[in-house]
């Protein structure tokens, strides 16, 4: 069972707590592509946050929503299913991103918190991968998630309430390698005073900054700038 599988259950409540800012940054980035030459790619779409954020942005945007994980694509087919204009524009493939089908051309690719699990030989075939196929005056957003390496101690997120119950969420990190971190995230369930259910899911991640991302994406013949959490990519010679 992988982490996700008792994630997915958490995870819209707790990324619409934490997360709120960087979603702010993305919209920015977003606004003005060109999305007449190819369909945007939201690359870890999970449940769909990221894919409904980039169609609010641009309504005119074909999507195509890569997402490997059953239990996270489920949330993301209910999510795109229940809207009739996602019905038509939003494709969900049920793929690695380096293993897709993707079109030849696209207009621009998102990897909101989906960028740490990839590890470098896998990023150096995405920033291939996406610069062969990415429009003249196409963009790539990349969140920088986890820059470093570190060990970080027990956290709490805020918690939030649905109905009757009251849900909470803590993280902690142990460093596992020169650019690894083992993240255990525990999640519980409250009705009332009472804890009715406890879970736990654990995911090696990926660390990198947002120096690295320009590095990489260099070899790829992408340039760009970071600010902030997001790097922000084009064609070398744009």
């Amino acid at each position: 069972m992988s982490g996700y599988a008792v994630t997915a259950q958490f995870y819209d409540p707790f990324a619409a707590a934490t997360h709120g800012a960087v979603d702010g940054r993305i919209a920015a980035a977003l606004g003005g592509f060109d999305t007449g030459a190819g369909p945007i790619v939201d690359i870890g779409a999970g449940t769909g946050l990221s894919t409904s954020l980039i169609a609010s942005i641009l309504p005119d945007a074909e999507i195509v929503a890569i997402e490997p994980d059953a239990s996270m694509r489920a949330a993301l087919m209910t999510r795109i299913w229940a809207c009739p204009d996602l019905r038509g524009r939003v494709t969900i493939m049920p793929f690695h991103i380096l293993e897709a089908p993707l079109p030849d051309t696209i207009s621009g690719a998102v990897l909101s918190a989906s960028l740490v699990h990839l590890g470098p030989r896998e990023r150096a075939r995405l920033w291939s991968l996406l610069g062969e196929r990415l429009t003249r005056n196409g963009r790539i957003i990349v969140e920088v998630q986890c820059p470093q390496a570190e060990d970080l101690a027990e956290f709490s997120m805020p918690s939030v309430e649905v109905g009757r119950m009251t849900y909470s969420a803590s993280a902690a990190a142990q460093r596992i390698g020169s650019d690894r971190q083992r993240w255990r995230m525990t999640y519980r369930a409250y009705l009332g005073s009472d804890e009715v259910a406890r879970e736990t899911a654990t995911y090696d991640c990926w660390t990198i900054s947002a120096d690295r991302i320009l590095e990489e994406a260099a070899c790829a013949g992408l340039a760009g700038r970071a600010a902030d959490d997001l790097v922000v990519l084009g064609p070398g010679n744009s």
